[in-house]
């Protein structure tokens, strides 16, 4: 190895060497626990190695950069060593002592640094957290969890105003909607055509509610779901208005009444409407005929979106957060 002779042919000259960091030590090492000795150099300093073994198997001595200790600047193998060599860089080095003996093995240890009258690198700590796992345990944990609950499917028909007027029926019809406990947000989506089969051939492809259920199971945001699908077909206009149950009652009295606007439609087709500022107690879809000539056939479905508290088992591990000392060199 480049550098590398015996130590004892260096003794001559030790008297202009200036020995800034020095070991003198006996100890043992054994198959699980290895001997480290953290040390600095600057580039050309002399590292010092002087040492003897007692025990059976081998005794492996390794040099190497303290963040590199897979590449040795110096290895060797035996029960005594005996070298020096220069140090490559300015840096922190450790010197790994291991052995493959079963029983521990004795190591008296002479070792130092030589920086020829400068200072060594000093050696300073930081604090750094590190952080490991307990074993995964079994844990019951609460979580809340979205479904979706159909709560009306139906169609209505609606005589013209006319008809209203003056052969009876009705041009208006409401709905009630009930909604569930813990409710988040809800939807209708309706449908319009004077042609009966229509409607009830739309009324089957409705699926809102398997719709909304597919964004919950896949952990996707429900909430602009509806910007994503299209409404179902429809023919011929419609009005409808939610309203709460004063309202309702003069919706359907025909006197002046005050429908929330953001969960209400006027002359439409067809549509989906998600309404989530009126998310508790009973609400009423009022819908209306504005034709005056025919009548016409309306379906609509309803879905609310509630949540529900669910214990589920998980393997969970505990963090464990310690904190080290991290040896690094000093400006």
């Amino acid at each position: 190895m480049k550098y590398l002779v015996c130590f004892f042919t260096l003794l001559f000259c030790i008297t202009t060497i200036n020995a800034q960091q020095k070991q003198d030590t006996t100890f043992t090492v054994s198959k699980t626990e290895d001997y480290k000795l953290l040390f600095s150099a600057n580039k050309n300093d002399h590292i010092h190695l002087s040492l003897k073994a007692k025990g059976k198997g081998d005794i492996v001595y390794t040099i190497s950069k303290y963040k590199d200790v897979n590449t040795a600047i110096f290895k060797t193998l035996g029960k005594k060593a005996n070298y020096w060599l220069e140090a490559p860089d300015t840096d922190l080095y450790q010197l790994i002592i291991k052995t493959s003996n079963s029983k521990d093995s004795k190591i008296s240890l002479n070792f130092k640094v030589d920086s020829f009258n400068k200072q060594a690198p000093i050696i300073a700590y930081k604090e750094v957290a590190d952080t490991t796992y307990a074993t995964p345990i079994k844990t019951d944990t609460e979580v809340t969890k979205l479904k979706t609950i159909s709560l009306q499917q139906d169609n209505f028909y609606l005589n013209s105003r006319s008809n209203d007027l003056l052969k009876g029926g009705k041009s208006r019809v409401l709905v009630p909607i009930a909604l569930p406990k813990n409710t988040v947000s809800w939807y209708y989506v309706f449908s319009a055509s004077r042609e009966e089969q229509d409607i009830k051939n739309t009324i089957k492809s409705f699926g809102l509610a398997s719709t909304l259920s597919n964004y919950i199971d896949t952990e996707n945001s429900f909430s602009g779901a509806v910007e994503n699908l299209s409404p179902p077909p429809g023919a011929n206009i419609c009005d409808i208005y939610l309203l709460n149950e004063e309202n309702a009652l003069l919706f359907k009295q025909k006197e002046d009444y005050a429908p929330y606007l953001f969960g209400s439609r006027e002359n439409y087709k067809s549509g989906i409407v998600n309404v989530t500022d009126t998310t508790k107690g009973t609400f009423y879809l009022g819908l209306n005929n504005p034709d005056n000539i025919y009548g016409i056939h309306i379906g609509i479905e309803v879905i609310c979106i509630v949540e529900q508290q669910q214990t589920i088992q998980q393997m969970l591990s505990k963090p464990i957060i310690t904190l080290k000392k991290v040896p690094y060199l000093a400006d």
